[in-house]
């Protein structure tokens, strides 16, 4: 029989079962260590790893561990916001609608202003309300400054452009528990840079800021625009690192003499919401402002004030221009003349601008003399 020949298929033996079977390949393993001496993951084991929570630092728009570029003019208000802000991450605060999480241990180095400014500074803010202090005692130990001006003559102060100066930065922010750094700002404290217009000079500073997000740190580095104030300064590749590019953009309208600018967001790596819409802040001696840019589409400064109803009189348009009241006079009265308005509307503007005012803070007598007398010298 053919079946009791050797080699013979049995009748009762499917074939496939001489198919050869071979036990399945191990997966490939999830956690590689690492490799020329670098941590490397699968992307396993990174669907399957679990991270904690990123709060915000600067809510809606900084998380823990994140860098920002906050850069603007001269004068606009770079220092003052980041005086603000340190104090409200400080302390666990808000400033202008931006809200700290919980307090942060802050370390404030600053490369060019007498302690006594920054001093006088930071008290302004604290009596004004300007800042919302959410734990006030801890404004004392939590925000720690480190003045150029302060050291002696012979102390050599932190320098970004040099590794002993990268290194000594966050040396002192081990030291103390910082959170967040801030940095202000990236003139003074690069001495040694040889030209900031090149690109490759900024390489040492981009792996400073990946350090300090290595070790956990919020960063914020304050620079200064060009000359004609459209750019930042120096070359554009250093906003290759940071999450956050803010520029502090001067209104249309000046504000003489105080802190005043529209906030823009040239660079952010999150969901933008209306928080992060351009508005106008103002520092006054009530703290803060936020408010609506007054449009300026012709000459006339002072009728866009009018007519933005921000203002219930000649004596707060004056005061917003940093002019002599006579001198808006002189202005509505030539507008009227050149008839961009007519009298009767713009005693109609400010009577509705105070009519707003009250519907959003009550009466005022005082507004009402103002406004009364606003409407007699033109």
């Amino acid at each position: 029989m053919l079946d009791n020949q050797p080699g013979a298929i049995p009748v009762n033996v499917s074939c496939t079962a001489l198919v050869p079977w071979y036990p399945p390949s191990p997966p490939p393993p999830l956690h590689l260590g690492k490799i020329a001496g670098l941590e490397a993951i699968t992307a396993g084991a990174l669907l399957l790893k679990s991270f904690p929570p990123r709060r915000f630092v600067v809510d809606p728009w900084l998380r823990e561990g994140e860098t920002a570029l906050i850069w603007a003019a001269s004068g606009v208000g770079k220092t003052m916001l980041s005086l603000s802000m340190a104090m409200a991450m400080a302390t666990g605060g808000s400033v202008g609608g931006w809200r700290a999480e919980k307090p942060s241990k802050v370390v404030y180095i600053d490369g060019e202003m007498h302690l006594q400014d920054v001093r006088d500074r930071v008290d302004m803010l604290k009596t004004t309300g300007a800042v919302t202090l959410g734990a006030p005692d801890l404004l004392d130990t939590n925000l720690v400054f480190f003045s150029r001006q302060a050291q002696s003559r012979n102390a050599v102060f932190f320098d970004l452009t040099t590794e002993e100066g990268r290194d000594s930065i966050l040396h002192a922010c081990d030291t103390l528990g910082a959170d967040v750094l801030i940095l202000d700002n990236f003139t003074t404290l690069s001495e040694q840079l040889e030209d900031e217009n090149a690109a490759h000079a900024f390489k040492k500073i981009q792996r400073f800021l990946l350090q300090t997000k290595q070790a956990g740190l919020t960063t914020l580095l304050i620079h200064h625009a060009r000359k004609d104030g459209n750019a930042l300064r120096g070359s554009a590749s250093i906003e290759v690192t940071f999450e956050v590019v803010l520029e502090l953009r001067k209104p249309k309208i000046e504000r003489m003499g105080a802190a005043c600018f529209s906030p823009h967001f040239g660079k952010f790596r999150q969901k933008k919401g209306e928080q992060l819409l351009p508005r106008l802040w103002s520092l006054t001696e009530a703290g803060w402002e936020i408010g609506e840019e007054v449009d300026l589409d012709a000459d006339n400064a002072a009728l866009h004030c009018v007519k933005s109803l921000q203002f219930v009189s000649q004596t707060e348009v004056a005061a917003h221009l940093g002019l002599a009241k006579g001198t808006v006079s002189k202005h509505l009265a030539t507008a009227v003349e050149r008839k961009l308005i007519s009298r009767e509307d713009l005693k109609e503007c400010f009577a509705k601008a105070r009519r707003l005012r009250e519907e959003g803070v009550g009466d005022d007598l005082d507004t009402v003399e103002e406004e009364q007398a606003s409407t007699e010298d033109y």
